[in-house]
């Protein structure tokens, strides 16, 4: 068996369970986030499909650099980059996109898997937005925008090629979503940092992951050429619950509100990378969809389902992120 080896029940999907990665080759990745965790592992199983190149985003290009001298020795079939990234910053997200678009010729996979909140207190971004929000959402949203001439001018190459234009765009959401306010997006609030370690708190990082949802939903109605899915990976030994232990003395409500999800989602990394990696390279997956498991699509609440939400966010996020939006590139036509 592949990677994607984790047996499902027929009543929860149709789909084999023995779906293996297909050959990677000339292919371009990027991941955020990838120094360590989810993202590193998803590194290190892509590039044993040899890849042309994977590109690591990460804001510790210290770590970065360390990160690719190790994967370079395990895999010399496949260039491995650094390209620093600040997610918290949106000029930081405009520098790595540019130097990306003048850097490479195509890009076949976008694996949106850094995140940020729901295990500290809480900060703003430099840009002034709740942190959470600003990097899981702001900063991901404005690197996906930047990078959308590169992502089509790569399914052109492909079609003209008489090749798959397949080219993914994979959002790492997660079932806290399902914890967000009642409205969905407290657009009202999204540049007020909350009282720290409030219950609002742990809801903004909810928020941020139902925006993540959203946005991937908005993002493949804009672009269908695109194969775009939200995936949950599952609670990978974090240390949000021992945190809100801490602070709360083990009984607060955020710890209680956790520790349910907790126990049901824990996973290791192998496992939990299992439905990101399928999302980021399997035929099978719908555009615009939110899989908690690997090929187990909808299982959303209303808010997430919102088109209408989604649509709304979509406009404040295109009013917000203007000033960085327009690039000149090489791509542009």
């Amino acid at each position: 068996m592949g990677i994607f080896s984790r047996k499902r029940s027929s009543s929860s999907s149709s789909r084999s369970s023995d779906h293996r990665m297909p050959s990677l080759c000339g292919k371009v990745i990027m991941v955020t986030g990838g120094n360590s965790g989810l993202g590193k592992q998803s590194i290190m199983e892509f590039a044993k499909h040899e890849p042309a190149e994977i590109w690591l985003a990460a804001r510790d290009t210290h770590r970065a650099d360390q990160t690719v001298f190790e994967l370079s020795r395990q895999f010399p079939n496949t260039e491995f980059k650094v390209l620093e990234l600040d997610l918290a910053s949106l000029d930081s997200v405009r520098e790595a996109a540019e130097t990306f678009l003048y850097s490479a010729n195509r890009l076949d996979v976008l694996l949106l898997n850094a995140r940020a909140g729901g295990s500290g207190p809480p900060a703003m971004t430099r840009d002034g937005y709740e942190g959470a929000f600003g990097v899981n959402h702001m900063g991901h949203a404005l690197l996906t925008k930047l990078l959308m001439p590169v992502l089509l001018h790569t399914i052109r190459h492909n079609r003209n090629r008489g090749n798959v234009s397949d080219v993914h765009v994979v959002v790492v959401s997660s079932v806290m979503m399902h914890h967000a306010p009642r409205r969905g997006i407290q657009f009202d609030k999204l540049k007020t940092p909350p009282p720290k370690y409030s219950p609002f708190t742990f809801r903004c990082y909810a928020q941020s992951k139902l925006a993540n949802t959203l946005f991937a939903r908005r993002l493949a109605r804009e672009y269908p050429q695109l194969t775009v899915a939200a995936v949950h990976p599952g609670v990978v030994r974090t240390n949000l619950m021992g945190v809100l232990a801490r602070h709360e003395g083990g009984g607060g409500v955020l710890a209680r509100l956790g520790r349910p999800i907790s126990r049901a989602c824990m996973a290791s990394v192998q496992d939990g990378i299992q439905n990101q990696l399928w999302a980021a390279t399997s035929q099978d997956v719908v555009s615009g969809e939110y899989y908690s498991h690997m090929g187990v699509k909808g299982r959303m609440n209303k808010l997430a389902r919102d088109d209408m939400l989604a649509e709304k966010l979509w406009q404040w996020t295109e009013v917000e992120l203007e000033n960085y939006i327009a690039l000149n590139t090489r791509y542009s036509d």
